[in-house]
């Protein structure tokens, strides 16, 4: 009776243990947008919970995420139509995301392309952080 009960115990307790380690398990998605034609600005969505309400050209912003499944959702005013992507982003990584704006006659999107570091980096040379963005997704 007491071998069930210590494998029963054991089982529980490892179980919480990767639980709570896999929680704590952290990512970096850094976002950023170039200058671009169309200036209007985006309102930005992670996981559900709304980043910013006004990401323009010329800005980026760093957030901190749980690691795993990434979903990015953006939207605009009343010509822009909803995107919504997902990446995959593991633990202590860095995912960079550049923002593209989509746009023909009647309507716009701002979809996000992965980046590589080392062109991220090029590219937000002379960037301005979005102040308003959060800085940490639970």
């Amino acid at each position: 009776m007491k071998i069930p009960v210590f494998i029963l115990f054991w089982l529980y307790l490892s179980t919480f243990l990767a639980k709570e380690s896999a929680e704590t398990e952290r990512a970096v998605v850094v976002v950023y947008r170039r200058k671009d034609y169309f200036s209007a600005d985006f309102t930005i969505k992670i996981n559900n919970q709304a980043i910013t309400e006004k990401f323009s050209n010329n800005e980026y912003f760093r957030l901190e995420v749980p690691a795993g499944k990434v979903k990015v959702d953006t939207e605009g005013s009343f010509i822009t139509e909803k995107k919504s992507m997902s990446f995959t982003i593991n633990a202590n990584e860095t995912l960079f995301l550049k923002g593209i704006v989509d746009y023909d006659y009647l309507s716009n999107a701002l979809y996000f392309k992965r980046t590589d570091s080392g062109e991220a980096a090029k590219e937000m040379n002379k960037l301005k952080l979005d102040e308003t963005a959060l800085k940490r997704i639970e």
